[in-house]
């Protein structure tokens, strides 16, 4: 099977979540854009939690959505056209709930004018041959981006990856719970610039993995990309930064 080949023009990149499921009409950073990474999107629709949340804490604050999204058909629908006349490589971000609809959903992503890779969200307690058997059902003709909790730097499973066809690693909010004002414990996604000393410390323990790293989470300044750059990043992935501008 032929397949192309992950490459940017620029370090910057979106991270899934945060601009929608099409490029906007004008970006948020002066900086040129390497790619646009779409919202997550899975093989049927998905409706928002029904205790989403938005909860601070020092160093950043909790999200809890759900991922909704109107499913893959629909998305595709309403997006092929503006992906096709896109001026950036459009990245799918697909969320699959076992390795059988991955493998469908990259199917369908195949031969759609404008998408250039795709990025696989894998379910938050795949570990080990689980984690694998997600990562095999994404190989195809687009390269293959899989996204990890920056908490998973250190598992021995990883070493895999190279072998398996990954074009590039992907870092990500890590999860986390806090309490509502009601006392009642929620999970969510962390995101803040207090993440950015464990953003660091994955980029380093996978480098010597041979796989591009993209790294996300915790960068809110200028000088945290340089510091993932210099560290031995490929390229910056944002999240909570584009909800609030670019720091300086």
């Amino acid at each position: 099977m032929y397949r192309q080949d992950l490459a940017l023009t620029s370090p910057w990149i979106n991270a899934a979540g945060t601009l929608g499921f099409t490029p906007p009409a004008r970006w948020l950073l002066p900086e040129t854009m390497g790619a646009f990474v779409t919202n997550p999107i899975s093989l049927t629709a998905r409706t928002p939690a029904a205790d989403r949340a938005l909860l601070p804490y020092p160093g950043g604050y909790l999200l809890h959505t759900g991922h909704p999204n109107p499913g893959f058909r629909r998305v595709v629908r309403g997006s092929s056209e503006r992906w096709a006349q896109a001026s950036v490589p459009v990245w799918m971000h697909l969320l699959g709930t076992t390795p059988g609809e991955v493998q469908e959903l990259v199917r369908r992503v195949e031969g759609l004018e404008g998408v250039m890779a795709v990025e696989i969200g894998l379910p938050p307690t795949a570990r080990g041959a689980e984690a694998l058997a997600f990562v095999e059902a994404g190989f195809g003709e687009l390269p293959l981006v899989i996204s990890l909790s920056i908490t998973l730097a250190g598992e021995s499973w990883l070493k895999e990856l190279p072998g398996l066809g990954v074009s590039a690693i992907s870092f990500s909010a890590p999860r986390g719970s806090l309490p509502s004002d009601t006392g009642r414990l929620v999970s969510g996604r962390l995101f803040g610039p207090g993440l950015l000393p464990q953003t660091l410390a994955a980029v380093q323990a996978v480098r010597r993995l041979g796989v591009q790293i993209i790294a996300g989470a915790g960068i809110f300044r200028r000088q945290d990309a340089q510091a993932v750059l210099d560290a031995g990043a490929y390229a910056v992935q944002l999240d909570g930064v584009l909800w609030r501008g670019w720091g300086s």
